[in-house]
């Protein structure tokens, strides 16, 4: 009879759950030791790269909007006030009165800017400009006057007409010479005489004067082409006065116009009459009030009344231009004087502008600077 083979024991699930948790924790330790080993290292390594990457990231983007902070508080040069031309390099921009470049140089010439346009020039040719230094009519003339009363005349192939403030031709390119217009008229002839135009281009008073001058205050000097008498004459080209034999004056400036007559100078008033005794050895014209006039060799200033305000004492005198004239010592210096007098600036210029918008241009050594009343200076540019 065959004999049984004995039937294997089961493991208990005890002991089967136990062996289990045994070999889990076995892999635990086993990783463990292989993460302090090395693995710890790689990822370790791979956490700093990403640390790294992430501080230039925040550094980068920190970087960036510092520099955007920066851009958007940058201070920009103001447009606004008296522009004023300035020279580097050979070639002319523009700065304010704080002495910041508000426009570049790139032209050959530079004239003063008048309310927001001016003229300037490339390649020998005058086009006009804005504020912010854009063409608004190309370089295309040969020459030009300043604005008075809106129009500005300017030059084109040897013929002169009349822009408006945009640049518009509003009087066409037809005559040999101009003057400015004053009193809605302009000086203007087509051959060798002279006569006026008025703001629409007609010829109101003929050519037939030799030599005339600007109206101011509805009156304006002209001479005869056939002989030599000279006329104070309308709006309408009519001779009012007949001035004396050798007599010549140019224009009136609140209510007197000043006559050379030989080597003598004196003030007349619009009936053509002396307005003082005195007369001078020589004169400038009124503005302000006051009237430079130099006798014994020096230069002072006389009042609408005629009446010494301010003593000759100078070499040297200017007009007044907003309550401020400037005058010259006998070592050639220019400095300025007020209504009163009194020295203001002193002298020190070897060449000195009226003022214009409370600021005045002046020379002192190799450089011009822009001055204000308190004599505080700006460095506009060095001529060298």
């Amino acid at each position: 009879m065959p004999q049984k083979q004995p039937v294997p024991a089961r493991m208990p699930l005890s002991k089967l759950y136990l062996l289990i948790m045994g070999l889990l924790a076995a892999c635990v330790i086993l990783f463990g030791f292989l993460y302090d080993a090395g693995g710890a290292i790689v990822l370790q390594k791979d956490q700093a790269e990403k640390d790294a990457l992430a501080k230039e990231q925040a550094e980068a983007e920190e970087l960036a909007l510092a520099q955007a902070s920066a851009t958007s508080h940058a201070t920009v040069a103001s447009t606004a006030g008296r522009l004023l031309p300035y020279m580097e390099g050979g070639l002319w921009g523009y700065k304010n009165t704080a002495g910041e470049i508000v426009i570049s140089p790139r032209y050959s010439d530079a004239r003063a800017f008048e309310d927001d346009v001016a003229f300037a020039a490339q390649g020998g040719l005058y086009g006009l400009i804005s504020r912010a230094g854009a063409w608004l009519v190309d370089p295309i003339w040969t020459d030009a006057l300043p604005y008075s009363e809106n129009l500005a005349a300017v030059e084109y192939n040897e013929k002169w007409g009349f822009i408006d403030t945009k640049g518009t031709v509003v009087i066409d390119y037809k005559y040999r010479e101009v003057g400015s217009f004053c009193c809605g008229r302009a000086l203007a002839r087509t051959a060798s005489n002279y006569g006026y135009i008025d703001i629409m281009g007609n010829m109101v008073i003929s050519e037939k004067w030799r030599t005339a001058y600007a109206f101011s205050e509805d009156l304006a000097f002209a001479y005869s082409s056939t002989k030599d008498t000279g006329y104070i004459i309308n709006k309408l080209g009519e001779p009012l006065i007949t001035l004396d034999s050798g007599a010549k004056g140019t224009a009136f400036s609140g209510r007197f116009a000043l006559i050379a007559d030989g080597g003598s100078y004196y003030f007349i008033n619009s009936y053509a009459k002396r307005a003082f005794k005195t007369s001078y050895e020589d004169a400038l014209p009124f503005s302000n009030g006051f009237a430079a006039v130099k006798t014994d060799g020096q230069w002072g200033y006389i009042n609408k009344s005629g009446v010494i305000a301010i003593p000759a004492q100078y070499a040297g005198a200017q007009s007044f231009f907003e309550g401020y004239a400037a005058v010259m010592n006998a070592q050639g210096l220019w400095g300025y004087v007020d209504t009163a007098g009194t020295m203001k600036i002193d002298f020190q210029y070897s060449e000195a502008q009226p003022f214009c918008e409370d600021y005045a241009v002046v020379q002192k050594g190799g450089s011009y600077y822009t001055v204000d009343a308190s004599g505080s200076e700006t460095l506009l540019y060095s001529a060298g």
